[in-house]
């Protein structure tokens, strides 16, 4: 195909795909030295505006002619009103009617919705011009942003495929995922999303790549290490961002969703309360506190906040659930005490379920509320 004879423009009105120009230069080096590129893409480091010269009248091109690589440019809006190069998207050819997508933001435009618009007017043309019967897509294991982008268009997670991409000569973890022709363009699964929320002592908010110091305190703190013996010891810092990164993973897939409880003066971590697990039987919680904040009152606090966020329709931005459950260690009552402040009531004992840290089997209690009981509770 020529350059840019050959490229199509496609758009849905507010956004564009077009051949790339050599007026976009400026604004490939904007996106190309911001932070988030730089992280999460193999752009040049100290990148000029020669390489975004040699990137639109070279490599831009050669992908076309050879039929290696189709990549549009992005044209919308940006917030000053100025309408103006946006990114890039593309289909690689794989072979055999395969193509991987890959994509990039300017980060003018990021959050807005322009990737997810952009890739589907990508993929309506590569299915039905290029007659594509699947393509796939790698990022860098973290790289939330993509993987939102890649759910929203309906793309099937396939796990984590270990030290797979060349990311500057190291070799990351990488999520993959893939569409096929025929699959609907609507996510596949629910992603949990993490409101903030607000109780009478506390703030619930996202987990943040921030809060990885506190993390380390309280989940190294010996007395979480005796009643949550399955967290690695020592506990690092690489270990809370592993704890954040399956925190993204299973949100997206409807499995969990976790809650940084926050000081609502300083924003510092105080303790994290989450639901591990949302299935047909309910939302089962849990929670542990940094030393600093034990016997404050913080945990019981956020347990409620999340219960009623648990509780709540979905119309109006909860998780509808019928019941919430909790296990706590026999051995344990200041955590027997969260779940009594709320109303839960301790509905069974699994007898020998569960070791310690230090080696010793204990008894879980079982604690459950309904959503009637609840109710009743919330009435003036």
């Amino acid at each position: 195909m020529r350059f840019p004879d050959d490229v199509p423009t496609l758009t849905d009105g507010g956004v564009t795909l077009r051949a790339h120009d050599p007026g976009d230069a400026p604004a490939v080096v904007e996106q190309c030295v911001d932070p988030v590129s730089i992280r999460w893409t193999t752009v040049p480091l100290g990148y000029t505006l020669a390489d975004a010269s040699e990137f639109l009248t070279s490599s831009i091109a050669g992908g076309w002619t050879s039929g290696r690589e189709f990549a549009f440019a992005i044209e919308t809006t940006h917030p000053g009103g100025d309408r103006r190069f946006s990114g890039t998207v593309s289909l690689r050819d794989e072979g055999h009617r395969r193509a991987e997508l890959a994509f990039g933001a300017h980060p003018a435009v990021r959050g807005r919705g322009v990737m997810t618009t952009a890739v589907n007017l990508l993929l309506d043309w590569g299915f039905k011009t290029q007659d594509l019967e699947t393509v796939i897509w790698w990022a860098n294991r973290g790289n939330v942003g993509s993987r939102r982008v890649a759910w929203k268009t309906g793309f099937t997670f396939g796990g984590t495929v270990r030290r797979w991409l060349d990311h500057r000569g190291e070799y990351p973890d990488a999520w993959v995922a893939s569409l096929h022709r025929d699959d609907s363009r609507e996510p596949k699964t629910r992603w949990l999303e993490t409101p903030q929320l607000h109780g009478e002592r506390v703030t619930l908010r996202p987990l943040a790549e921030a809060d990885a110091v506190r993390i380390v305190e309280g989940c190294g703190d010996q007395r979480t290490q005796h009643f949550l013996p399955f967290l690695p010891r020592p506990y690092t810092g690489g270990d809370a961002l592993e704890y954040l990164v399956r925190n993204v993973e299973e949100a997206s897939l409807g499995s969990g969703v976790s809650w940084a409880v926050a000081d609502p003066n300083t924003d510092a971590l105080l303790a994290v309360v989450g639901i591990p697990r949302l299935g047909r039987s309910g939302a089962e919680i849990g929670y542990w506190a940094h030393p600093d904040a034990r016997s404050r009152g913080v945990v019981s606090d956020a347990l409620a906040t999340v219960v009623r966020h648990a509780f709540v329709g979905a119309d109006a931005g909860g998780l509808d659930v019928e019941r919430v459950f909790l296990k706590a260690a026999a051995s344990n009552p200041a955590s027997q005490q969260v779940a009594r402040n709320n109303g839960f009531t301790e509905c069974g004992r699994e007898r020998g379920s569960e070791r310690l840290g230090d080696g010793s089997a204990v008894d879980m209690l079982l604690f459950d509320l309904l959503r009637e009981e609840w109710e009743i509770r919330e009435k003036p």
